[in-house]
């Protein structure tokens, strides 16, 4: 439980106070002398709007994302810094939420939903995504294309979880999802350019990262063998969801892509992998334009997993690439990610191994992700027509 200090009423609901930020504040600067003067909740219209919905009035602290204007004194200087503070519920709180969304949206297993969840990469988030920014002592490339993180707090029950990072101006960011028009070749490429030193960061090193705690081993051929039955509920489900973009053969294709786990997934099982972010979308990823060049920071590391590094490229592709790309657009980006990588790793990546890579992480991906996605379009649209389109032209552009 946080500290009882750390923790301030105001008009809005529950807060954060000058204690808490100052304790981390001094130990991100190593300076015992820092003094915070205020912490000034400052939120956008949007915000405040939000506040009274999302953020409660009583409890132990405050949950959801909260704006700061943050006025302290350092070297006797006075200095100011916007941050947010990411405040979580706790990982059995989430798991309940997802597997409650996956029964409303007529996902029906034999076995429970959060029994299947808890044993994906939908476990441990909080303590993964701590761990993750706190990488960012270690690991340049961890400073460079993330938000920069001013302190963090997990507490023994795993039940409270605060970050405290980076205020990103709004044009940075991705307000509306699935409005991708800034994302032309150019941010693409940054992008890649980006995250490729982040995956060399762990790549071959998949037993290392499954030692931290947090991280378990990736699934592999007889994991997903197992998981067959899940597989099936979610076919099943996008079949009764009846979207209009997909047609008889997408259902056999579906299937057939079940079937032959065995044959594809032992190839993933032999190829390298690394640390992915394993949710790389837009609305996950600020761009802005910095000195002339575009600037990339890759947030939300909730759900990171070991995987192949071409996960995430497959993944953000399908959401940004133009209708009807062709098949050379779509090897400029791979060849890009195999390039770079091999420059932040100092190895040679053979070119054909990391196509064939990307196309299985395609079929990975259809049904880990897009799958569940599409009966949750009843939901909450998604513009899930785009991305499941782009994910089965890629497969057929590589096939």
């Amino acid at each position: 439980m946080l500290n009882k200090e750390y923790i301030k009423t105001t008009p809005y609901g529950l807060g954060f106070s000058e204690f808490f930020f100052e304790d981390n504040l001094k130990k991100y600067f190593s300076d015992p002398s820092l003094e915070v003067l205020s912490a000034e909740y400052s939120p956008s219209a949007s915000d405040k709007i939000a506040w009274s919905v999302k953020h409660p009035k009583q409890g132990d602290h405050p949950i959801g994302v909260q704006r700061y204007k943050i006025i302290f004194k350092k070297n006797g200087k006075i200095q100011t810094l916007h941050i947010i503070v990411k405040s979580k519920i706790s990982d059995k709180h989430y798991l309940q939420v997802i597997s409650n969304a996956f029964t409303k949206c007529g996902i029906q297993t034999e076995m429970p939903i959060l029994d299947y969840l808890s044993q994906l990469e939908f476990s441990n988030l909080n303590r993964k995504e701590i761990t993750i920014y706190n990488m960012q002592h270690s690991f340049e490339a961890f400073q460079y294309a993330m938000p920069l993180c001013y302190g963090t707090y997990l507490d023994e029950k795993e039940e409270a979880c605060v970050l405290i990072l980076e205020c990103l101006d709004e044009e940075w960011l991705s307000l509306d999802p699935f409005n991708t028009s800034k994302w032309d070749q150019t941010a693409i490429e940054a992008l890649i350019d980006a995250i490729a030193p982040m995956h060399a960061v762990w790549y071959k090193k998949e037993k290392t990262i499954a030692e931290i705690k947090g991280f378990k081993n990736p699934l592999n051929t007889d994991q997903m063998q197992r998981f067959i039955p899940y597989w099936n509920a979610l076919a099943k489900a996008v079949k009764t969801s009846n979207m209009p973009f997909l047609a008889k053969e997408d259902y056999l294709f579906h299937t057939h892509l079940i079937e032959t786990i065995p044959q594809w997934h032992n190839k993933i099982d032999a190829m390298a992998k690394t640390l992915v972010q394993n949710d790389c979308v837009p609305k996950n990823i600020a761009l802005c334009n910095q000195n002339g060049a575009k600037k990339v920071l890759v947030y939300d590391w909730e759900i990171a997993t070991i995987h192949i590094p071409q996960r995430d490229i497959v993944e953000f592709l399908s959401y940004v690439l133009p209708e009807n790309f062709d098949s050379n657009l779509l090897s400029n980006y791979i060849e890009r990610h195999r390039i770079k990588l091999g420059e932040a790793t100092q190895q040679t990546i053979d070119a054909t191994e990391w196509r064939l890579g990307f196309q299985y992480a395609l079929y990975d991906y259809l049904i880990q992700r897009i799958f569940p996605q599409i009966p949750f379009e009843k939901l909450e649209a998604r513009n899930i027509a785009k991305v499941y389109n782009n994910a089965r032209r890629m497969m057929a552009l590589l096939d």
